[in-house]
Parts: structure tokens; sequence; C-alpha cells
């Protein structure tokens, strides 16, 4: 049985840190379950590892996805689990803040047997459509699966549409079937969690230090590059909103308000998500003694 280490949390809850600081300790490697980090360009705007913490534990799975390709929950499940049964000895840590994509590792995915092409082709015409009338035909398609997606979260409300039209099924239904569970892996979940008030002054700080630290000069870069900014790895968070400023429609004040709020936001719905799962250890990652008491549940 390969035991693996799994820390996740919400955004700025300091996962990164207590985890390049357990893999350097214990010369493991990184898998990052982070749906943003996967593309190249996007360094400052999602907290990728810095030169120094990739100097300090190999990553995996961040910086090597273009802008213009979609990543899902079940090529990151793929290429998660490739790696930590590449290095059954020493598992690689999974650290990361995107809930589906790490449910998929441990809970499985149903699998989808329908032609990608047809499936690519039914997604493109949608992808033509606004948001709010896709958010209205996945309420008549698919009300349960209405009821659980956020109205913004075009990316998935447009899979589960072009899932019902190839194949007359709800997506909800599909996810309702038997699920293929990995069953030579034990894990070992840890969800960090921090004050709520500390977590609202960190998202700030961060994006405060973000801004210092480049990130409109990040945009700017893609943008003079040729980065779409409709392309599936421009819709992150934080990204609309500076290329509106670039545009004039709003001051760096009034962006950086925004975003702050948009993050807590994304905060709170990332902390609802992982109160569902069932965690080994919930941790203040604060806690004077939080990195001993991951190094023990990392050796069992």
């Amino acid at each position: 049985m390969i035991r693996v280490l799994v820390v996740m949390g919400a955004t700025a809850s300091g996962k990164s840190g207590l985890a390049v600081a357990l893999a350097e300790a214990t010369g493991r490697e990184i898998v990052s379950a982070d749906s943003r980090q996967v593309y190249r360009g996007l360094r400052i705007g999602t907290a990728q590892p810095t030169h120094d913490e990739m100097a300090r534990a190999h990553h995996h799975l961040v910086d090597f996805l273009p802008l213009t390709e979609q990543y899902s929950a079940q090529r990151f499940a793929d290429d998660a689990l490739r790696l930590i049964r590449a290095r059954p000895e020493t598992p690689p840590l999974v650290v990361g803040g995107t809930g589906f994509y790490l449910r998929s590792l441990w809970a499985g995915l149903f699998k989808l047997d329908v032609d990608p092409e047809r499936l690519d082709a039914v997604r493109g015409e949608l992808e033509l459509l606004d948001t709010p009338e896709l958010v209205t035909m996945l309420e008549q398609a698919d009300p349960l699966l209405a009821e659980k997606l956020h109205p913004n979260d075009r990316q998935r409300i447009v899979r589960a549409l072009s899932v019902e039209r190839v194949t007359g099924t709800p997506l909800s239904e599909h996810q309702a079937t038997e699920r293929v569970k990995p069953d030579d892996i034990e894990w070992v979940r840890v969800f960090l969690q921090p004050e709520r008030a500390v977590l609202r002054e960190r998202i700030k700080e961060r994006t405060k230090m973000m801004l210092a630290g480049g990130w409109l000069d990040e945009i700017r870069e893609l943008l003079a590059s040729g980065a779409d900014p409709d392309s599936y790895g421009m819709a992150t968070l934080g990204y609309a909103e500076l290329i509106d400023h670039l545009q004039g429609r709003s001051s760096l004040s009034e962006t950086e308000a925004a975003i702050v709020i948009r993050t807590c936001q994304y905060a709170r719905r990332q902390e609802i998500w992982f109160r569902k799962e069932s965690c080994e250890l919930v941790l203040d990652p604060l806690a004077a003694d939080a990195g001993d008491r991951l190094r023990e549940l990392l050796n069992g």
C-alpha cells in the first residue's frame, strides 16, 4: 500500500510553505493540485512556486500547459497517480486547493464513453454563447447539477452541457454511476484551516505583494505575446480585473480591492468544500507544531 500525504486548504492558507519544508526535510517531491498553476506564464497571479521553492523541492504539474488548452480532473488524476506510483517507497506529497481535482484521486471518476472529437465539437459550439444563456440551458437540461455549480463557473457548465448533448443523459446521472477508485493507495488528508480573520489578512497582504512583484507586467507581457483574454488559462481570478484596469476601466486601488473580495469569496467556497471531505487532521498552519504534526502523519 502506498501512503500519500495530501495537504489541502484555501488559497493563501500556507500550504506551499509547510509542504516545501516537509518535502525538503524528507527528500520528497510535490505534486501540485491546483487547476490554475498548470498554465504557463501565470507565475505571479497563480502564486506558482518561487525559484527558491522549486530549488528546495521538485514540483510537478506546474507551469506546463498552454493557456489555450483545457485541463480536466480526469487528466489531473491520471497524471498525479502516475507520478505517485512511480515512487512507491517515497511518494510525492500532494498539495493544493482545487477540491474537485483532489476528490478525483481518492473518490475516483466515472468513465465517460464518448467520442472526444464529437464532445470537443459540441463544446466549441457552446463556447460561442453568453454565460447567462448557458446557465439557463443547464437549469433546463440538468437542474441537479445547476444547483451545485456557481453561475460563473463557465468551464464546468460548458462541459456539463456538452456531455448532456452528446450522450442524451445529464452529467449528474453519469456522476452517480460507479467510480473507479485506486485500491493501492492510502490517503492521509490534512486540511489547513487558519482563523478566518487571519486568512483574510493573508489574502490582502498576498494580493499587495503580487502586485508589487510584477503581476501587471506579467499580464502586459502575456497580452503583448498574443494571449487571448478569453482563453482557458486567462479565466483565472484577478486577470480579468487587471486587464480591465490596464484598459482604463478601473483604478488600481479599486481593482486591488475587487480582487481581494473575490479571493476571499473563493477561499470561503474552498473551505466549505474541504469541510465535507473526510480528513485525518484539521490543522492551523500557524501553530508552532504544525510541521512536526505533518511529519508524524507522513511517517505513519
